[in-house]
């Protein structure tokens, strides 16, 4: 399995000030942010695990809110700035998961977006 990203123009690399404008830029829609949907980054070796949750984000290491359901859960690469989507699968697993990408060279980083005609011919 290879892991597939879009690059950002975000700098590199990336830290968690640059991930949560990374997040604000790439991953909000106006619809989730209207119903009160956030973005809880959570920082590990190769990026950080981005899951929308409802409601506010957490101040301490309460836990987590549970996930919107049919909501998303992102990577955002330390080194590339790049975007990936996953599974809702835990934070921890995810980023387990990422790691082992990186490890393996499966990370395969876009020229670009997909636009809305190379999603119609899959």
């Amino acid at each position: 399995m290879e892991v597939h990203a879009y690059p950002t123009s975000a700098t590199t690399p990336v830290d968690l000030a640059a991930a949560q404008q990374i997040a604000a830029r790439y991953l909000s829609v106006p619809d989730q942010l209207a119903s009160g949907i956030a973005h809880q980054l959570t920082e590990f070796d190769g990026g950080f695990v981005v899951v929308a949750i409802r409601g506010p984000v957490p101040e301490s290491t309460s836990p987590l809110p549970p996930p919107v359901i049919g909501g998303s859960v992102s990577v955002i690469d330390k080194a590339t700035g790049a975007v990936s989507y996953w599974p809702t699968y835990p934070p921890a697993l995810i980023a387990e998961q990422y790691d082992e990408m990186l490890r393996t060279g499966r990370l395969i980083v876009a020229d670009d977006w997909p636009t809305e005609n190379d999603l119609e011919e899959e």
